[in-house]
């Protein structure tokens, strides 16, 4: 595995993880409130619509891609021979976070 990849990989999900990243708790709040009002609206004028469930579906399939790729990356870090303990504990926040984010979708 070529640990500097990695790394990146890693900020890429750091910085949409955190603090007004595109998958950030406050932007997938916003994002899934504006749906549901989008709904309530859609049912008000007699039509159907299913935003909500959509954006949680891909909200969802993003975390689940997310923490098997952050997963992969740890577990390659730990076998390797000189731990990177930064890398190590980069992707744990990473994990921590996507766990957190993943439960705000499926609990609102």
């Amino acid at each position: 595995m070529d640990f500097n990849k990695a790394g990146q990989l890693i900020a890429l999900y750091e910085q949409g993880y955190f603090t007004g990243g595109s998958f950030s708790e406050s932007t997938i709040r916003d994002d899934l409130q504006t749906r549901k009002a989008s709904d309530a609206y859609a049912k008000m004028a007699g039509r159907w619509s299913n935003e909500l469930d959509k954006k949680k579906s891909f909200y969802i399939q993003e975390f689940s891609n997310g923490l098997s790729t952050i997963k992969t990356i740890l577990d390659a870090v730990r076998t390797h021979q000189s731990w990177d303990t930064m890398l190590i504990s980069r992707c744990e926040k990473c994990i921590n976070q996507a766990n957190k984010l993943h439960d705000i979708v499926r609990n609102f």
